[in-house]
């Protein structure tokens, strides 16, 4: 064989172990930061500002607390507008965004590295027209989000609303570098995921546009993407109105996260019991 041939095929080989070694200590570390025994101070913020913690079963609530181990490992919050990001907003916040990588394996939002705060809302200077915006999720990053309103969705779990769900279910949405109302999906979930999504989206802009009320916020009818955001609050949020009003749309979703919200039931969080 020609040396050169060789020498490509072996610095191919070399590029490769040297991803796969990356990846391997990539996951061994998040498998031991995920073990660690939570701060106490952490798992009170949990308890007394985000609100559905205590709606989650026992191995869903340790679950989350390892996540939020990795997520604060790994992400950087700034502060805005004169804002001083302290513990409790990361942490808050971090819960949060962690409900929606329960029971299902996870790259912990691999395109995010920054999630901006600012005190309340925001005012972004790349968009044109009035008003303030409560978040924003980029392609790639970041997170932008209002405190204000971070700490009010965290607070209410059965309204419907919570901005920090909205816009990390855009990140999902977003991880194969498009917003289009479609997260990677099993293969298994394609057909049913299109033609569900399609219908329930199409009857939300109809009763959005004839002005009629609907479960949805009429702002899920904006685009496909802005659909899966808002749905994805209320499948966290208003689980039983939802899977009785919208079973299908429902019985989709639950499939993707691997998660059935309306079958869980308020109970006191217990101590955390994982390795010290």
């Amino acid at each position: 064989m020609n040396p050169q041939y060789q020498f490509l095929i072996a610095a191919v080989m070399l590029v490769v172990l040297s991803i796969m070694f990356a990846k391997w200590r990539k996951r061994r570390r998040r498998a031991h930061i995920f073990n660690l025994k939570t701060p106490d101070q952490w798992v009170t913020m949990i308890r007394e500002q985000v609100a559905i913690y205590d709606f989650l079963p026992e191995h869903l609530q340790q679950e989350l607390l390892g996540h939020v181990n990795v997520f604060l490992s790994e992400k950087y919050f700034s502060g805005h507008a004169g804002l001083e990001v302290t513990d409790e907003m990361r942490v808050t916040i971090a819960a949060q965004a962690c409900l929606l990588l329960l029971n299902r394996k996870t790259n912990y939002y691999p395109h995010l590295k920054t999630i901006m705060i600012y005190p309340a809302g925001f005012k972004n200077p790349n968009h044109e027209g009035p008003g303030h915006h409560l978040g924003e999720s980029w392609v790639r990053g970041p997170v932008v989000l209002s405190w204000a309103d971070s700490q009010h969705g965290a607070a209410n779990a059965s309204d419907g609303t919570n901005v920090v769900i909205h816009e990390f279910a855009h990140q999902l949405d977003q991880a194969d570098g498009a917003g289009d109302g479609r997260p990677i999906l099993d293969s298994s979930q394609l057909r049913t995921w299109g033609k569900v999504m399609s219908k329930e989206y199409q009857f939300l802009t109809t009763r959005a546009r004839l002005r009629n009320r609907s479960f949805f916020d009429h702002y899920g009818a904006t685009n496909p993407a802005e659909f899966f955001a808002v749905i994805t609050e209320h499948f966290f949020e208003q689980p039983r109105t939802f899977q009785r009003k919208h079973p299908d749309l429902y019985q989709t979703l639950s499939r993707y996260f691997k998660l059935d919200p309306a079958s869980w039931l308020k109970r006191q969080p217990p101590v955390d019991k994982r390795k010290k």
